[in-house]
């Protein structure tokens, strides 16, 4: 099996959201969106995030998708440009065919169903685009919205790592879960 290369930053979208390639203009929003209590709690940023710390991570990423280790997207509604989340698929092991989802919703975009519609289209694109073998997900075990979300399309627990993630002071747990593509085909 080839390998899959992209010459150019993906983009596809859903019937509500377009996936699209980030820009350093995207940092204001995105720290708002991470900043906010409720979604702070279960991502790697503290609550007071800074607009130069998310330009940096920014950078990070748009250099992580030039090496060829995967993609994060800014979501927006179709017409606009504003970000309303980031999804991505990250963390790719070509060799092993592997990578890892991720996405964070704006609080005031949570229970429009946009995760539900948007896991569809990232898993097509992972197993299909990607040529993903396994496709990962690390969840904090309290975000219960998450879960939700990864079993509702087929995601399997596959066991706990405990105490992995620095929190200040203390660590926390991360649930491991997991999606075969032979699994994905069965179902989708």
């Amino acid at each position: 099996m080839s390998l899959p290369h992209f010459d150019n930053y993906p983009e596809f979208g859903t019937d509500r959201l377009r996936l699209r390639k980030p820009t350093l203009d995207d940092a204001r929003a995105l720290a708002l969106i991470y900043g906010h209590p409720e979604t702070s709690r279960y991502i790697p940023y503290p609550a007071a995030v800074g607009i130069a710390t998310v330009q940096e991570r920014l950078t990070q990423n748009l250099e992580s998708a030039r090496r060829g280790e995967g993609f994060r997207w800014i979501l927006c509604e179709h017409g606009h440009d504003e970000p309303v989340g980031t999804a991505g698929l990250f963390q790719w092991s070509k060799a092993d065919r592997r990578a890892e989802v991720g996405y964070v919703v704006s609080i005031s975009q949570c229970g429009r169903g946009l995760m539900k519609e948007l896991m569809p289209a990232l898993l097509r694109f992972g197993f299909e685009e990607m040529k993903l073998h396994r496709i990962e997900a690390h969840v904090d075990p309290d975000n219960t919205a998450s879960i939700r979300v990864l079993t509702r399309v087929g995601f399997q627990q596959e066991g706990v790592l405990r105490d992995n993630v620095a929190d200040g002071e203390s660590f926390r747990d991360t649930v491991m879960f997991s999606l075969l593509e032979g699994e994905w085909r069965k179902t989708g």
